[in-house]
């Protein structure tokens, strides 16, 4: 893709009859690589036929377009008008269906976030930003390429239009390669099967039609409690890769009960439980003066959290305002009491 537009800002129109049809195409292509490619980051197979059908409107646009382009070279008179046709519709097809794919990539990478935070204590190596940050970057590409293609149409200023997109291009290249370097961890295939995908989705399906565990039975009132005197006593908040299926153990209950009474009874999630009761602890220890001898730091790894950045996020979230503006109100309501 970038060395179609750079052809086209060179001027060079024999570098750009050989690359085009493989540039122009790319979006055909990019849509279905990136779904599925989040895809592969949840589960351990793909279905090929679904893959396949997904790639097919590539194969047919690159046909399309190149026997024309290799054939004729690139079209500059009136004799032409065809395939002149041809090489606008399927640029402004394959926008369409990057589009198309982009939603569903959104849509998908949704799910698997709540999906993560149903079953973790930590996301700081599950999150995933880096799928975020290509769907975010392609679909700011898109918007700035059909303004470009529309002002092209309008204004004779291409160059300057065309170095635009370049400049993005680079830009879009180069963090996604930065980011991706950075990124701890990328495929979950021995955390998350495409089993308890399935059941999981018929189990939010279920959820919304009509909840089959009752919330306010003594059942779930005493699973409940169990839950919350299991936190309290044996402090399983502190551990920092804490999941669902290893709490649903401890308290000798299935997974999907576990997940029902978080998700429905408390309106919350797992890793919102767990953060909140890390969260209660490093308050209490801040009360009781853990401060004096540690740092702000240690007491939130000691509460469980093994990373700065979603500490300061998570405290803020529940308590509002930053950690250090809560050591200095507590402080100050300690000496006043004095």
């Amino acid at each position: 893709m970038f060395l179609t537009y750079a052809s086209l800002y060179l001027k060079l129109n024999i570098l750009a009859t050989i690359i085009s049809p493989i540039g122009i195409i790319i979006p055909f292509a990019l849509g279905p690589l990136i779904f599925h490619y989040i895809k592969t980051i949840y589960t351990s197979k793909i279905d090929s036929q679904k893959f396949i059908r997904g790639l097919l409107p590539s194969f047919i646009a690159f046909f399309a377009y190149s026997i024309p382009q290799y054939y004729l070279g690139l079209p500059i008179d009136g004799k032409t008008v065809i395939f002149q046709a041809i090489l606008l519709v399927i640029p402004f097809l394959g926008i369409l269906y990057l589009a198309y794919y982009l939603f569903l990539s959104n849509k998908l990478l949704k799910h698997y976030k709540r999906l993560v935070k149903n079953n973790y204590a930590t996301l700081n190596t599950l999150d995933l930003k880096w799928l975020a940050i290509w769907i975010r970057g392609f679909i700011l590409f898109l918007i700035i390429d059909i303004i470009s293609g529309l002002l092209i149409v309008a204004y004779p200023i291409h160059s300057i239009l065309i170095y635009i997109n370049l400049f993005y291009l680079v830009l879009l290249i180069w963090y996604i390669g930065y980011y991706g370097i950075n990124q701890v961890q990328v495929f979950l295939v021995n955390d998350i099967s495409p089993e308890a995908i399935k059941k999981e989705i018929s189990h939010e399906k279920k959820i919304k039609s009509k909840p089959f565990y009752d919330c306010e039975s003594e059942e779930f009132m005493e699973l409940k409690i169990h839950l919350e005197n299991v936190f309290t006593e044996q402090k399983l908040f502190k551990r920092q890769h804490l999941s669902l299926r290893e709490t649903a153990n401890i308290l000798d209950v299935s997974d999907k009960k576990l997940s029902h009474l978080l998700n429905i009874c408390l309106d919350s999630n797992f890793y919102e439980y767990v953060n909140k009761h890390r969260i209660n602890y490093f308050t209490k220890q801040l009360k009781e003066g853990a401060a004096k001898n540690l740092t702000l730091l240690a007491i939130a790894f000691d509460s469980g959290f093994n990373s700065k950045a979603t500490f300061n996020r998570v405290f803020k979230q529940q308590v509002g305002m930053t950690p250090i503006a809560f050591k200095k109100l507590s402080d100050k309501e300690s000496q006043s009491f004095q």
